[in-house]
């Protein structure tokens, strides 16, 4: 609780700082020397088309994994199609088994909705709270409302040599072509899953997203590029759009309790756990 207190100060700080551009208050959308604004006007934004990576229209690559709701219609818990010729044997089998529980009565694992960690590139897939962009000369920002998640991105700066694994990873990015922000992250490690579908992946997990303004500034497509020969027999692209927020989930911005809350969010046989903590940070 306490770390999540300071979190939330340190974002409401960066809210009040100066965003690019930095020069007044330009509209949606608006450039300086070639910097893409993607603060919506200092709004939120949402995700638009579902929780699932979409097929990018004219990629010839294999398509993103998909999921079916025919064995369970009536409920929003989707089990995974796992003969996606992506799919390595072991990683099929985990998702074969989830599918079993899913198909049997238990719900699946999805990571922000047990208060985990979203991840690179999962958080995306998130579609219950708005997330907001932060853009300073040095760093941009991902910022979910969901349990005050935070994605940070180093600009015009190289990988460290040995980052440490974690949730989500080091993400390093540069701006292109004035509407886009290029994201690249390593140093993912292998604990949740990338998207809804319960789909695994290893430490070989490589992601490049491509954030590119669309409709005037009025909403953004996420580009997703996977690599992970661990997992993936090739590597695919998936693309998410987001829209500027609307009414309640498009002004305002406070502390979103996720665990606090317990083991009662969801209460299905096999949910996993909310996550607890044993000690205080400080």
């Amino acid at each position: 609780m306490v770390r999540r207190v300071v979190e939330l100060i340190l974002a409401t700080a960066l809210l009040a700082a100066p965003a690019l551009p930095v020069s007044g208050a330009p509209a949606a959308g608006a450039q300086n020397n070639g910097i893409p604004d993607f603060s919506s006007g200092r709004k939120m934004w949402v995700l638009a088309g579902g929780p699932t990576y979409q097929p990018v229209p004219g990629d010839k690559g294999p398509a993103p994994i998909a999921g079916t709701n025919k064995y369970r219609p009536k409920i929003v818990d989707p089990v995974a199609v796992t003969d996606n010729p992506l799919l390595l044997p072991w990683a099929k089998k985990v998702m074969d088994d989830a599918n079993r529980k899913v198909i049997g009565g238990e719900i699946g694992f999805n990571a922000p909705s047990r208060c985990f960690p979203g991840g690179v590139p999962g958080i995306l897939l998130f579609p219950g709270e708005p997330m907001q962009i932060v853009q300073t000369p040095k760093e941009v920002l991902l910022m979910w409302k969901r349990d005050a998640q935070i994605q940070r991105v180093y600009l015009d700066v190289p990988h460290s040599k040995n980052p440490p694994y974690s949730w989500y990873g080091e993400s390093v990015g540069h701006y292109e072509n004035g509407d886009t922000l290029v994201v690249d992250t390593i140093a993912l490690d292998d604990k949740g899953p990338l998207d809804r579908y319960r789909t695994p992946h290893t430490k070989q997990l490589h992601v490049i997203e491509r954030f590119r303004l669309t409709n005037g500034g009025k909403g953004f497509q996420v580009l997703v590029h996977v690599e992970d020969p661990g997992t993936f027999t090739a590597a695919w692209n998936g693309l998410v759009r987001f829209e500027q927020g609307y009414e309640y989930r498009n002004n305002h911005w406070e502390e979103d309790i996720c665990a606090e809350e317990g083991d009662g969010l969801i209460p299905v046989p096999g949910a996993v756990p909310v996550p607890r903590a044993t000690k205080r940070d400080f």
